[in-house]
């Protein structure tokens, strides 16, 4: 049975990748402003004790991390359905929150005073909470946790260890524990993460799955049309839909019965799958013995060579079909196809009834044919015949 409802289906390992790069990534807008707040709260704490050029230098470099966030959220958005390159999106966000982290590091050398053990103290409770905050925001994503929680902790630690007091090194004892702790403590929490992401993905998968043939459903195929109509219409590309419908399909179950007829309706949607190939095509069993095929970054000329190989799919699948009422002797099938294309705004209901005439007539003159049908500007263009196969 086919299984892949897209072409290039990113495996579910990559999938769960991808989610918790997703997930903290949701965490840019609260980054964004928590951190200039803590960085004025630390600032506000040491300005009595530090140089205030420093100090606010220190805190626009903090400023200015926070805020390259944001545009970076917004690149990783334009390119957060190439699943395969999520990697590389989620060492982009680790290092942004190794500089926040490094910042953070800095700043118990660079406005501590030597031997003060109240500021020490200090820099121990800010540690403590940074840290707790990052398992927070990012347990879901190990390397951006160890990217900020490190150059955190660590800085730290050594400060408390060279005041070479007892009580200091008692309490940079204590905050090395208190991380090994914190990191250890993050991992059922990443574990489970992990899980939820698992199972909420199988549980879509299903929903979104025709049982019979493992094709995407009609609910699935609904929501990806409009989120590609969204997508065409903001970078200004072409979407195309086919519609295919299994000719003379109820006097194949009559002649056949139904359970021959199910065999028949995996055999050509394993065949027709077969030539979705790009990443972003979406294969759907639309209902009954009806396919549809939408197409991204497709126009009207390649269009046609798409219908072209998915008819010679199905003709050499060549299965047998008897019952016709015609003297064709095998499963063919009659396809309509519409393309949006710089007209703006489309909607799913107008995309898909123009796919749909065109299917009509298809079937309306002779079956086994492919008719494509387009409306623009209010007015209804003629339907032309673009591809036909003989009998």
């Amino acid at each position: 049975m086919q299984s892949t409802m897209t072409a290039q289906t990113p495996s579910l390992r990559q999938q769960v990748r991808a989610q918790k790069i997703a997930s903290v990534y949701k965490h840019t807008w609260t980054l964004a402003v928590s951190h200039p707040i803590a960085g004025a709260l630390l600032v506000a704490n040491f300005w009595d004790v530090a140089s205030h050029i420093q100090l606010l230098s220190w805190f626009a470099a903090l400023i200015l991390v926070s805020a390259a966030r944001v545009p970076l959220y917004f690149q990783y958005l334009r390119h957060e359905k190439e699943i395969a390159q999520c990697e590389r999106w989620g060492l982009y966000f680790a290092v942004m929150a190794a500089l926040q982290g490094s910042l953070y590091g800095v700043a118990w050398f660079a406005f501590v005073p030597v031997g003060d053990p109240f500021f020490l103290s200090v820099v121990c409770l800010w540690v403590m909470g940074l840290s707790a905050c990052a398992v927070v925001g990012y347990a879901a994503h190990p390397k951006t946790l160890l990217s900020f929680f490190i150059p955190v902790v660590v800085p730290g630690t050594v400060l408390l260890l060279m005041d070479g007091s007892e009580r200091m090194q008692i309490l940079a004892a204590a905050l090395f524990v208190y991380g090994v702790v914190i990191l250890l403590a993050s991992a059922p929490v990443y574990r489970s993460i992990v899980q939820s992401i698992e199972l909420n993905l199988r549980l879509r998968e299903l929903s979104e799955q025709d049982g019979l043939t493992g094709l995407a459903n009609r609910r699935h195929f609904d929501e990806t049309l409009q989120k590609e109509l969204n997508r065409a219409a903001r970078a200004e590309t072409p979407l195309s839909l086919l519609l295919l419908d299994i000719d003379h399909f109820k006097a194949y179950n009559d002649h056949y019965g139904h359970v021959s007829g199910d065999h028949c309706l995996r055999l050509v949607s394993d065949a027709i799958a077969g030539c979705v190939r790009r990443s972003g095509e979406l294969l759907a069993r639309y209902g009954g013995e009806e396919f549809a095929l939408l197409l991204p970054n497709i126009d009207k000329e390649e269009l046609a060579e798409m219908v072209e190989r998915l008819q010679d799919a199905v003709s050499e699948s060549a299965i047998p079909h008897d019952g016709r009422p015609d003297e064709q002797a095998l499963i063919t099938v009659s396809i309509g196809g519409t393309t949006v294309k710089g007209d703006y705004p489309a909607t799913p209901e107008c995309v898909i009834e123009n796919a749909d005439t065109a299917l009509y007539m298809a079937k309306n003159h002779g079956r086994n044919q492919y008719y494509f049908y387009c409306r623009r500007s209010g007015q209804l263009a003629a339907v032309t015949p673009l591809a036909l196969t003989s009998a």
